[in-house]
């Protein structure tokens, strides 16, 4: 079973998780027609994918969209993440709930009007995440949901999480992939961050275990997804209903990973550098959020940034294996490699 020759939509289908889900269904299910939904056109169009502009909070813009090309599978990758957030101006908590949970319900009601046969979600493992300063160390689907979050944002994608999994019929199948610190070339999150980093100055020891994703591996997780909802009928190793951890369940310590991205994008190993402790560390971020506060602008960095950085973040994928016979493809050190080489084509053609 493929997507071949299935129509497919892809909301936010610019962003580097809608970007990674058309090139590999280009790749490997070449007949797919696919279409893609964002707030404005890619800079570069294939003739093979069908552009679309509107928002997913426009509730006429999105009905007519599914009612004119009656999309059998949809990839809902679309939403409010903190970066674009805060370069918006959309950061509330009311913002987070517009977009990532009215819009998702919007998504939703619009998928299942139309018939739609396989609804996959892009959740995020935020939706276990309570606190920034919370460790969470190879916990699984079974995990509790917070009923307290410290995020609004994680808040929002356990809400639309929690819609999306609720809506699942027989006839209507969906499910949710939480994935955590994505990254690719088309990256505008994590790499810019870290590569915006003082290579000689670390805050906190590093030594912390955590998960990151290359999003082609995810994209691919995307994919055998859809297959499994429209192949495998509930409840017997159906995705239907269900979460699943979706990183490159290949945990290393943060500074290990934070190296391995400056060799590759500065082309060159950096120097060991200076480390500060925790405690100190807490200390100088809350004296430049307050001098940031003082003088109105934005802090370079929040406690709460620097707690999602020093705690223990990796994940259980054994669910994903099992279910939907996913398995990375690409190494977190080959996916640094790929993602700067194709950032400096990338540099080179402009």
């Amino acid at each position: 079973m493929s997507l071949d020759n299935r129509i497919v939509l892809i909301t936010g289908g610019c962003g580097q998780v809608g970007f990674a889900i058309a090139e590999y269904l280009q790749t490997r299910h070449p007949t797919t027609k696919i279409h893609i939904l964002d707030l404005s056109l890619p800079s570069t169009q294939s003739q093979k994918i069908t552009c679309h502009t509107g928002s997913i909070t426009d509730v006429s813009a999105i009905s007519s969209l599914f009612s004119l090309i009656k999309p059998e599978v949809v990839f809902h990758t679309a939403g409010l993440i903190p970066s674009i957030a805060i370069r918006l101006g959309l950061n509330t908590e009311k913002d987070f709930k517009e977009v990532n949970l009215e819009g998702t319900r919007i998504v939703l009601e619009e998928a299942k009007k139309v018939g739609v046969k396989a609804f996959v979600y892009t959740s995020s493992a935020d939706v276990v995440k309570g606190n920034s300063w919370q460790d969470l160390k190879g916990v699984d689907e079974d995990m509790s949901i917070p009923e307290v979050f410290d995020s609004a944002y994680g808040k929002s994608k356990a809400l639309a999480e929690a819609l999306v999994l609720s809506t699942s019929t027989p006839t209507f199948p969906t499910t949710a992939l939480r994935t955590h610190a994505v990254f690719s070339a088309k990256d505008t999150n994590l790499i810019p961050l870290m590569l915006a980093a003082p290579r000689n100055l670390h805050l906190g020891p590093g030594t912390n275990l955590y998960d990151f994703t290359y999003a082609p591996n995810l994209a691919q997780a995307h994919v055998l997804a859809a297959i499994n909802l429209l192949t495998i009928p509930p409840p017997t190793s159906s995705a239907a209903g269900k979460p699943f951890f979706v990183t490159n369940a290949e945990p290393l310590p943060f500074r290990v990973f934070l190296k391995m991205l400056w060799t590759e994008f500065d082309g060159k190993e950096p120097e060991k550098g200076i480390s500060v402790p925790t405690k100190v560390a807490v200390v100088m971020v809350k004296l430049s959020e307050r001098i940031a506060g003082w003088t109105g602008k934005k802090p370079v960095l929040t406690v709460k940034d620097l707690g999602d950085s020093l705690a223990e973040r990796w994940f259980d994928c054994k669910r994903a294996k099992e279910v939907l016979g996913w398995e990375p493809l690409v190494s977190i050190k080959d996916g640094l490699k790929e993602a700067a080489e194709e950032s400096r084509r990338g540099k080179e053609g402009r």
